[in-house]
């Protein structure tokens, strides 16, 4: 367990357990990939350049991201940190990094040593409190790092729950990093996996198809499972494909098992004209429970449709927003070159111009950064209407959350604020007065993560589409970055277009205008960057 004396180890682990929790609301989420992938997508992105796949400027984008990421990142060893400046800028501000030049090849083999070493520097950073990086930045650069190798969300929740609310040795914060630095460091796994099918996969009408060499017949799915002592109560299946993948832990592998009959169904439905869906579980030798491989969703969460009831449309449609939606769609739940495809048409719809189409990341991200403070404001409110000071009372019997944020940011800044007990919740209210104290950089923070998500999901659609590259190395990290940003910022371009005829780039001038002039001041100078 973690010591309750020391704040920042807490502050830590609380917004790492939110980083790897479910259904975690967007303004919490982790914005951000590792440094170890970022340069191993400045890599790809040379190659993509110099087959024509990216333009310069996308190249440069990639390039700038990873530039920022090293600059403080201790994980990335100070003998390392000015040779990879220096080859990753090594024209300047126009620099075009050569595939498999010298420079190329510079960042290839540091980023091997980052790779390796990469957790281990930052336990040792972690040990000196002089001088460790602040508690937001260590908890997103530990846990962006471990996701992008592949871990599942849920296995290292699961594994940092036990450690430190189970685990009755008492650890420093450094010490756990150390210990899941060693399992990251340990050779991939091989799981078996099994996923059943509710009918079988023969088309009735086409002679000559032959099951995967891996399909058990119905007899055979229920002796695995019992032989795996798993339960064949309520499991209605006549037959099931055993599949064998390497991944990091079990979760990682029931999800890399349902990638792979996602392909297989693709294949089967354009070949066969025949669908195929599995049962929502698969089963992992070795594990005591199966794991839910329904698509997950993505958090993409557009509150304005429902807020202003324009689930079903009795009314014409709206020709600017409706159709964004739609295009949304898939970025919530398809596959991954779907999604990526339909999250930037649908920004791309709402915020491009036909000679600036990139720019629209840019402008999604100003859009983002001024609904962060009203969004982190309104989750602290509800939590404090709960707690026994004067302030919870005024809360319970204010209904509009615009006037409860403000309630809530004037009374951080007066110094009033109740102290809250959950410790993700500390880490909030710190980040708030940090921001109400010093809004303009903070929020430019806030714009910038957001924009570099924006724009590689933006890389990966080209990567997708012009290049039929389904798995570039940063397609998934860009799927868990951006897609609950996207949906937040098209949910205020949704309610401004609905409640006060904006169109969305009125919208993004006014963020813009909002970002350009805010000054420390009462809370709602925050609170109303996008209007009241």
């Amino acid at each position: 367990m973690i010591s309750a004396v020391n704040t920042y180890d807490q502050h830590v682990v609380a917004r790492l357990l939110e980083f790897f929790g479910p259904a975690v609301h967007w303004n919490r989420s982790l914005w951000t990939i590792g440094t170890a992938l970022a340069l191993r997508e400045v890599l790809e992105a040379s190659e993509a350049h110099r087959n024509g796949i990216l333009g310069p400027d996308s190249l440069q984008s990639v390039i700038g991201t990873a530039t920022r990421l090293i600059g403080r990142d201790p994980g990335c060893g100070e003998a390392n940190r000015e040779v990879l400046q220096q080859a990753l800028n090594a024209t300047g501000s126009k620099a075009i990094l050569r595939f498999e030049g010298l420079d190329y090849r510079v960042i290839e083999q540091i980023s091997e040593d980052i790779d390796e070493h990469y957790l281990d520097r930052w336990a040792a950073a972690l040990r000196d409190q002089n001088a460790r990086p602040g508690p937001e930045r260590a908890a997103r650069a530990v846990a962006s790092h471990l996701l992008d190798l592949g871990f599942s969300p849920g296995f290292l929740h699961r594994w940092l729950t036990y450690q430190v609310k189970h685990d009755s040795t008492e650890y420093a914060l450094a010490d756990l990093v150390s210990v899941i630095s060693k399992r990251s460091q340990e050779p991939l796994r091989k799981f078996d996996v099994l996923i059943a099918f509710p009918s079988r996969l023969e088309p009735s009408s086409k002679k000559g198809f032959t099951v995967p060499r891996r399909w058990l017949e119905a007899p055979a799915v229920s002796r695995w499972l019992t032989e795996h002592d798993f339960s064949v109560e309520d499991v209605k299946q006549l037959g099931g494909l055993l599949l064998e993948v390497t991944e990091p832990d079990p979760e990682a592998a029931a999800e890399a098992a349902a990638e792979i009959v996602d392909v297989f169904a693709a294949r089967v439905l354009v070949s066969l004209n025949k669908q195929i869906r599995p049962l929502p579980r698969a089963w992992v030798a070795g594990t005591k429970k199966p794991f839910n491989i329904n698509r997950q969703s993505r958090g993409v969460h557009v509150g304005a449709v429902h807020r202003e009831n324009r689930v079903w449309l009795e009314s014409e449609a709206d020709e600017i927003v409706d159709p964004a939606i739609e295009l949304l769609a898939p970025l919530q739940s398809s596959s991954p070159s779907a999604a990526v495809a339909g999250g930037w048409a649908a920004i791309e719809s709402l915020l491009s111009e036909p000679d600036n189409r990139a720019a629209a990341a840019d402008r999604l991200a100003t859009i983002v950064a001024c609904s962060f403070p009203r969004a982190e404001l309104t989750m602290l409110s509800y939590v404090a209407q709960e707690t026994d000071v004067p302030l919870a009372d005024r809360l319970r019997n204010t209904a509009e959350n615009r006037d409860r944020a403000v309630m809530v940011a004037d009374a951080i800044l007066d110094g009033q604020f109740p102290l809250l007990g959950k410790a993700s919740d500390v880490a909030a209210t710190a980040r708030m007065k940090a921001v109400l104290a010093n809004p303009r950089p903070k929020l430019n923070d806030v714009q910038t993560h957001a924009a570099d998500a924006f724009r590689r999901l933006y890389r990966q659609r080209n990567l997708v589409l012009h290049g039929g590259k389904t798995s570039a190395v940063a397609l998934r990290a860009s799927l868990r970055t951006a897609a609950p940003l996207v949906g937040a910022g098209i949910d205020r371009v949704v309610h401004a277009r609905y409640v006060d005829k904006l169109r969305p780039l009125e919208l993004a001038a006014r963020a813009k205008i909002g970002l350009g002039t805010i000054s420390p001041g009462r809370g709602g100078a925050c609170v109303d960057l996008l209007g009241s």
